[in-house]
Protein backbone atom coordinates (compact mmCIF):
# COMPACT_ATOMS: atom_id res chain seq x y z
CA UNK A 1 0.00 0.00 0.00
CA UNK A 2 2.76 1.75 0.78
CA UNK A 3 4.59 1.73 -2.42
CA UNK A 4 1.51 2.17 -4.02
CA UNK A 5 0.90 5.89 -2.75
CA UNK A 6 4.19 6.89 -3.03
CA UNK A 7 3.70 5.77 -6.82
CA UNK A 8 1.03 7.88 -7.28
CA UNK A 9 2.44 10.65 -5.17
CA UNK A 10 5.52 10.20 -7.44
CA UNK A 11 3.69 10.34 -10.86
CA UNK A 12 1.45 13.44 -9.95
CA UNK A 13 4.79 15.39 -9.27
CA UNK A 14 6.66 13.93 -12.19
CA UNK A 15 3.41 15.16 -14.64
CA UNK A 16 2.60 17.59 -12.86
CA UNK A 17 6.15 19.27 -13.88
CA UNK A 18 6.25 18.13 -17.49
CA UNK A 19 2.73 19.40 -18.59
CA UNK A 20 4.53 22.49 -19.00
CA UNK A 21 7.32 21.63 -21.25
CA UNK A 22 6.26 22.96 -25.29
CA UNK A 23 4.38 21.41 -28.07
CA UNK A 24 3.42 17.43 -28.08
CA UNK A 25 5.47 16.23 -24.59
CA UNK A 26 3.70 19.14 -22.79
CA UNK A 27 0.75 18.21 -24.44
CA UNK A 28 1.11 14.47 -23.58
CA UNK A 29 1.66 14.95 -19.73
CA UNK A 30 -1.15 17.46 -19.45
CA UNK A 31 -3.05 14.10 -20.22
CA UNK A 32 -1.44 12.03 -18.22
CA UNK A 33 -1.76 14.22 -15.60
CA UNK A 34 -5.66 14.53 -15.79
CA UNK A 35 -5.87 10.86 -16.60
CA UNK A 36 -4.54 10.28 -12.80
CA UNK A 37 -7.78 12.19 -11.57
CA UNK A 38 -10.10 10.17 -14.03
CA UNK A 39 -11.28 7.27 -11.98
CA UNK A 40 -12.13 9.69 -9.24
CA UNK A 41 -13.63 12.24 -10.38
CA UNK A 42 -15.82 9.71 -12.68
CA UNK A 43 -16.71 8.29 -9.17
CA UNK A 44 -17.79 12.18 -7.87
CA UNK A 45 -19.28 12.11 -11.08
CA UNK A 46 -21.95 9.17 -10.80
CA UNK A 47 -22.45 10.41 -6.86
CA UNK A 48 -23.99 13.63 -8.61
CA UNK A 49 -26.09 11.98 -10.64
CA UNK A 50 -28.60 10.55 -8.55
CA UNK A 51 -32.12 10.54 -10.38
CA UNK A 52 -30.27 10.78 -13.73
CA UNK A 53 -30.01 8.98 -16.49
CA UNK A 54 -26.29 7.83 -17.38
CA UNK A 55 -24.82 6.49 -21.13
CA UNK A 56 -22.40 4.41 -21.53
CA UNK A 57 -21.15 4.29 -25.25
CA UNK A 58 -19.13 1.32 -25.72
CA UNK A 59 -20.31 -0.89 -22.88
CA UNK A 60 -18.38 -3.81 -23.55
CA UNK A 61 -19.08 -6.60 -20.96
CA UNK A 62 -20.90 -4.20 -18.57
CA UNK A 63 -18.24 -3.55 -15.95
CA UNK A 64 -18.88 0.51 -15.44
CA UNK A 65 -22.63 -0.22 -17.11
CA UNK A 66 -23.00 -2.05 -13.32
CA UNK A 67 -21.00 0.90 -11.18
CA UNK A 68 -23.24 3.54 -13.47
CA UNK A 69 -26.36 1.77 -12.48
CA UNK A 70 -25.67 1.77 -8.77
CA UNK A 71 -26.05 5.78 -8.88
CA UNK A 72 -28.02 6.59 -12.24
CA UNK A 73 -32.03 5.93 -12.27
CA UNK A 74 -31.52 4.59 -15.32
CA UNK A 75 -28.21 3.36 -18.00
CA UNK A 76 -28.47 3.15 -21.57
CA UNK A 77 -25.30 1.23 -22.50
CA UNK A 78 -24.47 0.92 -26.45
CA UNK A 79 -22.48 -2.46 -27.77
CA UNK A 80 -22.43 -3.02 -31.45
CA UNK A 81 -20.25 -6.47 -30.74
CA UNK A 82 -22.82 -9.16 -31.00
CA UNK A 83 -20.59 -11.46 -28.75
CA UNK A 84 -20.27 -8.51 -26.12
CA UNK A 85 -23.61 -6.99 -25.94
CA UNK A 86 -24.68 -10.78 -25.15
CA UNK A 87 -22.22 -11.06 -22.23
CA UNK A 88 -23.56 -7.76 -21.44
CA UNK A 89 -26.96 -8.80 -21.37
CA UNK A 90 -26.28 -11.68 -18.79
CA UNK A 91 -24.09 -9.51 -16.56
CA UNK A 92 -26.88 -7.02 -16.00
CA UNK A 93 -29.51 -9.38 -15.73
CA UNK A 94 -30.49 -8.60 -12.34
CA UNK A 95 -30.76 -4.74 -12.77
CA UNK A 96 -33.73 -3.51 -13.70
CA UNK A 97 -32.83 0.33 -14.74
CA UNK A 98 -30.16 -0.85 -17.81
CA UNK A 99 -31.65 -0.56 -21.19
CA UNK A 100 -29.20 -1.98 -23.86
CA UNK A 101 -28.66 -1.02 -27.25
CA UNK A 102 -26.90 -3.41 -29.97
CA UNK A 103 -25.42 -0.60 -31.75
CA UNK A 104 -22.56 1.85 -32.30
CA UNK A 105 -22.51 5.20 -31.88
CA UNK A 106 -22.16 7.55 -34.70
CA UNK A 107 -22.77 11.01 -36.52
CA UNK A 108 -25.65 8.95 -38.76
CA UNK A 109 -27.81 6.30 -38.75
CA UNK A 110 -26.27 3.38 -41.06
CA UNK A 111 -25.03 0.11 -41.36
CA UNK A 112 -21.40 0.00 -41.17
CA UNK A 113 -18.61 -2.59 -40.41
CA UNK A 114 -17.25 -3.53 -37.47
CA UNK A 115 -13.79 -4.93 -36.95
CA UNK A 116 -12.47 -7.14 -34.96
CA UNK A 117 -8.86 -7.70 -33.19
CA UNK A 118 -7.40 -10.76 -35.28
CA UNK A 119 -6.92 -12.84 -31.97
CA UNK A 120 -10.71 -12.13 -31.26
CA UNK A 121 -11.38 -15.81 -31.55
CA UNK A 122 -8.56 -17.36 -29.14
CA UNK A 123 -9.53 -14.77 -26.58
CA UNK A 124 -13.01 -13.16 -26.68
CA UNK A 125 -13.34 -11.49 -23.33
CA UNK A 126 -9.75 -10.04 -23.75
CA UNK A 127 -10.46 -9.10 -27.21
CA UNK A 128 -13.54 -7.75 -27.93
CA UNK A 129 -12.72 -4.59 -25.71
CA UNK A 130 -10.66 -3.62 -29.43
CA UNK A 131 -13.47 -4.01 -31.95
CA UNK A 132 -14.06 -0.70 -33.63
CA UNK A 133 -15.85 0.55 -36.73
CA UNK A 134 -12.07 2.35 -37.92
CA UNK A 135 -10.42 -0.11 -40.27
CA UNK A 136 -7.12 2.22 -39.90
CA UNK A 137 -7.39 1.08 -36.18
CA UNK A 138 -3.65 -0.74 -35.57
CA UNK A 139 -5.32 -3.48 -33.80
CA UNK A 140 -8.19 -4.83 -35.49
CA UNK A 141 -8.29 -6.96 -38.68
CA UNK A 142 -10.12 -6.02 -41.99
CA UNK A 143 -10.69 -9.42 -42.74
CA UNK A 144 -12.46 -10.08 -39.72
CA UNK A 145 -15.63 -7.71 -40.18
CA UNK A 146 -19.06 -7.60 -40.55
CA UNK A 147 -21.92 -5.14 -40.31
CA UNK A 148 -23.73 -3.53 -37.49
CA UNK A 149 -26.17 -0.60 -36.78
CA UNK A 150 -25.34 2.82 -36.15
CA UNK A 151 -27.46 4.77 -34.55
CA UNK A 152 -27.22 8.47 -34.79
CA UNK A 153 -26.41 9.88 -31.60
CA UNK A 154 -26.82 13.24 -31.80
CA UNK A 155 -30.24 12.75 -32.80
CA UNK A 156 -30.91 10.13 -30.37
CA UNK A 157 -29.96 12.40 -27.43
CA UNK A 158 -32.50 15.05 -28.37
CA UNK A 159 -35.22 12.88 -28.36
CA UNK A 160 -34.13 11.54 -25.59
CA UNK A 161 -35.25 14.88 -24.13
CA UNK A 162 -33.22 14.92 -20.69
CA UNK A 163 -30.84 15.76 -18.89
CA UNK A 164 -27.73 13.45 -19.22
CA UNK A 165 -25.58 12.91 -15.67
CA UNK A 166 -22.65 11.14 -17.12
CA UNK A 167 -21.71 9.98 -20.74
CA UNK A 168 -18.89 7.84 -21.00
CA UNK A 169 -17.19 6.96 -24.29
CA UNK A 170 -14.88 4.67 -25.01
CA UNK A 171 -15.56 3.47 -28.70
CA UNK A 172 -12.37 2.73 -30.04
CA UNK A 173 -11.63 5.56 -32.49
CA UNK A 174 -14.71 6.62 -32.90
CA UNK A 175 -15.02 9.07 -30.58
CA UNK A 176 -13.22 11.62 -32.84
CA UNK A 177 -16.05 12.18 -35.45
CA UNK A 178 -18.81 12.07 -32.62
CA UNK A 179 -17.16 14.44 -30.38
CA UNK A 180 -16.79 16.70 -32.94
CA UNK A 181 -20.55 16.81 -34.09
CA UNK A 182 -21.12 16.82 -29.73
CA UNK A 183 -18.79 20.38 -29.53
CA UNK A 184 -20.83 21.76 -32.24
CA UNK A 185 -24.24 21.64 -30.67
CA UNK A 186 -23.98 23.45 -27.69
CA UNK A 187 -27.92 23.54 -26.98
CA UNK A 188 -27.30 19.16 -26.85
CA UNK A 189 -23.90 19.65 -24.77
CA UNK A 190 -25.85 22.03 -22.32
CA UNK A 191 -28.07 18.89 -21.08
CA UNK A 192 -24.94 16.69 -20.38
CA UNK A 193 -22.91 16.85 -17.08
CA UNK A 194 -20.25 15.38 -17.54
CA UNK A 195 -18.42 13.59 -20.93
CA UNK A 196 -15.16 10.90 -19.68
CA UNK A 197 -14.08 9.99 -23.11
CA UNK A 198 -10.99 7.60 -23.92
CA UNK A 199 -8.97 8.56 -26.91
CA UNK A 200 -7.19 6.01 -29.62
CA UNK A 201 -4.52 8.25 -30.89
CA UNK A 202 -1.43 5.56 -30.58
CA UNK A 203 -4.21 3.30 -32.01
CA UNK A 204 -5.02 5.46 -34.88
CA UNK A 205 -1.92 8.09 -35.29
CA UNK A 206 -3.97 10.08 -38.10
CA UNK A 207 -6.49 11.23 -35.49
CA UNK A 208 -3.82 13.06 -33.36
CA UNK A 209 -4.38 16.56 -34.97
CA UNK A 210 -8.00 16.19 -34.49
CA UNK A 211 -7.77 14.91 -30.89
CA UNK A 212 -5.23 17.87 -29.92
CA UNK A 213 -7.91 20.38 -31.38
CA UNK A 214 -10.59 18.29 -29.20
CA UNK A 215 -8.45 18.84 -26.08
CA UNK A 216 -8.62 22.38 -26.79
CA UNK A 217 -12.16 22.89 -26.99
CA UNK A 218 -13.14 20.84 -23.94
CA UNK A 219 -11.30 23.62 -22.33
CA UNK A 220 -13.72 25.78 -23.37
CA UNK A 221 -16.90 24.73 -22.40
CA UNK A 222 -18.28 25.68 -18.86
CA UNK A 223 -21.16 22.64 -18.85
CA UNK A 224 -20.51 19.83 -19.52
CA UNK A 225 -17.28 19.15 -17.39
CA UNK A 226 -15.38 16.77 -20.18
CA UNK A 227 -12.13 14.75 -19.14
CA UNK A 228 -10.95 13.57 -22.29
CA UNK A 229 -8.04 11.39 -20.82
CA UNK A 230 -10.16 8.61 -19.29
CA UNK A 231 -8.47 5.29 -18.92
Amino acid sequence: MKKSRFHRAYKYFRYSLARSFPGDLGRYYQRKFTGLHAKAEFDEALLRSKGKTCIDLGANVGVYTRKMALEAKQVIAFEPDPWACAKLRTNVADLDNVKIVNAAAGVCEKKILLYRHPLFENNPTLYSESSSIIADKRNVSEEDAFEVRQIDFIDFLENLNEDIGVLKIDIEGAEVDLLESLFDRPDVLARINHIFAETHEKRIPAHKQRINVLYEKAQNFERPYINLSWH
